[in-house]
C-alpha cells in the first residue's frame, strides 16, 4: 500500500507488459486507484532503462525497487521515475529524498506489501484485491 496524500493505494507487482496491461485495464474498468511496483531488487538486476521502458505511458504511479543500491535509485529519479524503493543508509536516503524533491519523485525506505499476480486467475485475484486491498 502506498500512502499518497493520506489515501492508501493498493500496490501490484508487475514484471512485464502483460502484467502491466492487466493491471491498468482492470483498474480503469473498476475505476480504482492503484500503483505498480517492480519485483524486489529489479532496479539492480533488470535496470532503470528496463523499468523506464516498461512503464512509459503508464497512467499509474510506478515504483522501482532498487534493493540496497542507492546509485540505481538516484539514476531512476534522474530518469524521471515517480518513485523508488531503496534500503539505503541514512545519509544516502537523505540525499535521495533531496533529489526526489527536485525531480518530483518519491523515495520509500522499505517495500510495502504488494499483490503478486498468480499464474492462474490473475484477473480475479486482482479484482478481489482492488476491491479490498487490505485482504491479500
Amino acid at each position: 500500500m502506498i500512502n499518497k496524500h493520506d489515501h492508501y493505494m493498493p500496490l501490484i507487482m508487475v514484471s512485464g507488459t502483460q502484467d502491466l496491461a492487466l493491471v491498468t485495464t482492470t483498474a480503469a474498468s473498476l475505476r480504482m486507484d492503484c500503483a505498480v511496483v517492480s519485483p524486489p531488487g529489479a532496479g539492480c538486476f533488470m535496470g532503470v532503462p528496463w523499468w523506464t521502458a516498461l512503464v512509459a505511458g503508464c497512467p499509474l504511479p510506478a515504483w522501482l525497487d532498487c534493493g540496497q543500491a542507492a546509485g540505481h535509485a538516484a539514476a531512476a529519479l534522474r530518469a524521471g521515475l515517480s518513485g523508488v524503493i531503496v534500503s539505503a543508509t541514512a545519509p544516502q536516503h537523505h540525499a535521495l529524498a533531496s533529489l526526489a524533491s527536485l525531480t518530483g519523485g518519491h523515495v520509500l525506505r522499505a517495500r510495502p506489501h504488494a499483490l503478486e499476480l498468480p499464474a492462474r486467475g490473475a484477473r480475479d485475484a486482482l479484482e478481489r484485491y482492488l476491491r479490498n486491498p487490505r485482504m491479500p
